[in-house]
């Protein structure tokens, strides 16, 4: 069996809002939580001003326009939160106006966009904030993030759709998986595997694009689901195989057992180093002898550093040759023809964007929405399971009337 999965975006049920803004309905949404439980302890905490700035909701058109003003106005408003949440913290732990949602996403949202030098409150530059990831737009979802892909920026979450495509078959969706919409496509793709198993509905091979694609997947999708994971791997970055000229790493000749490698040139490498990368992956640094690098005559064809030698930077044996096996795998017509059949997933997203509203939240919070998705699956199920049951075919693909008629241009060629 084979299955294919590919994902989109979902906006979040709130309305977008910038950083002062946001601010501002933090702070109203703790107050009027507040005002419904303890009037009288929060009457007893502000004064009249407060009603000026928090009734309303905070809108663009109502805030200062310039950049000291509405500095100015942020850290007013910080000093305002400030206030109340020292006075909610000198309650007993017992309080319940401590354990109240609002004032911890308060005290949060305090973390992401101020801070304190000399003891007096400032606010965060841009540059300065937390990683989009873990900070939140909006008090009314916290579980919201703001995510990109490619040229699409949003705020909420990102709804990933696996579904069978044997040609026979009907074509099912046969899991769901909504996450915030920061993270990362490759960091589903094992959740997605572990998922599909439970159900005892784990494809034979999975066919996905990129972003779900990495050499240790590779590895453990065959070696702990015996899965064939199929989709393009990355190119391998360096100068020399960008340029189609040199020696990359795919030229030089690797003993795991001795720990060696040989380049082109007969040279054998030095150090053998283990290591990691930035994201906290098994690597090994390789580096050759600079007295043999320097009198390299192909030296120009290997490294662009004046006087340091050649360095590699390998993954663990069974992803290197994982990794080095795909991208020469995908570079074969019959690879291409066979990866064809993702496309058909987008069709089926599109389907759930136009008649099922898949890119929009119609609940608060993560869970929720990942019910409104499995819900939308189950009714998307229904028309090709009829059809398959009626014995209905598939529509075919439609083109235009100018397409249609390459055919004729080229039998008559």
């Amino acid at each position: 069996m084979r299955s294919r999965t590919d994902s989109t975006h979902v906006l979040a049920a709130i309305r977008s809002l910038n950083r002062l803004e946001s601010v501002t309905e933090t702070l109203r949404a703790a107050l009027n939580a507040l005002a419904e439980l303890a009037p009288d302890w929060l009457l007893s905490q502000i004064t009249p001003e407060w009603f000026d700035r928090y009734s309303a909701r905070a809108e663009e058109y109502r805030l200062p326009k310039g950049e000291a003003t509405r500095k100015a106005l942020a850290e007013s408003i910080g000093t305002d939160g400030m206030q109340l949440l020292t006075a909610i913290y000198a309650l007993p732990t017992s309080s319940p106006l401590r354990h109240l949602a609002q004032v911890e996403t308060l005290r949060q949202v305090w973390v992401h966009q101020y801070y304190f030098i000399d003891g007096q409150l400032r606010w965060r530059s841009a540059a300065d904030l937390p990683p989009a990831g873990t900070r939140f737009d909006s008090p009314y979802d916290p579980e919201a993030r703001y995510g990109t892909k490619r040229s699409t920026s949003w705020t909420g979450y990102k709804v990933h759709v696996s579904e069978t495509c044997e040609p026979e078959a009907p074509h099912l969706i046969t899991n769901i998986e909504t996450t915030p919409a920061h993270i990362a496509d490759v960091t589903m793709t094992a959740p997605i595997h572990d998922a599909l198993a439970k159900k005892d509905l784990l494809p034979n091979e999975h066919i996905v694009d990129a972003g779900y694609m990495d050499a240790t997947l590779l590895v453990t999708s065959q070696t702990e689901h015996q899965l064939h994971l199929t989709g393009p791997v990355r190119p391998d970055s360096s100068w020399q195989a960008q340029a189609n000229k040199g020696y990359d790493i795919s030229c030089f000749r690797i003993d795991w057992e001795a720990q060696k490698v040989t380049c082109p040139q007969g040279q054998t490498s030095r150090q053998w180093i283990p290591a990691q990368d930035a994201w906290g992956n098994a690597t090994i640094h390789v580096q050759f002898a600079r007295s043999g690098c320097l009198r390299c005559a192909s030296r120009a064809d290997c490294t662009r550093a004046k006087r340091d030698p050649r360095e590699l930077t390998l993954r663990p044996r069974a992803e290197h040759e994982a990794l080095q096996a795909a991208r020469q795998e995908q570079q074969t017509p019959e690879w291409k023809a066979a990866y064809n059949v993702r496309a058909g997933v987008e069709g089926t997203l599109s389907q759930g964007i136009r008649a099922f509203e898949l890119r929009q939240s119609r609940y608060i919070g993560l869970a929720r929405t990942h019910l409104q998705h499995i819900l939308t699956a189950a009714a998307m199920n229904i028309a090709p399971f009829d059809a398959w049951v009626t014995d209905r075919p598939r529509a075919k693909t439609r083109i235009s009337h100018f397409e249609a008629l390459r055919p004729k241009l080229a039998a008559a060629a």
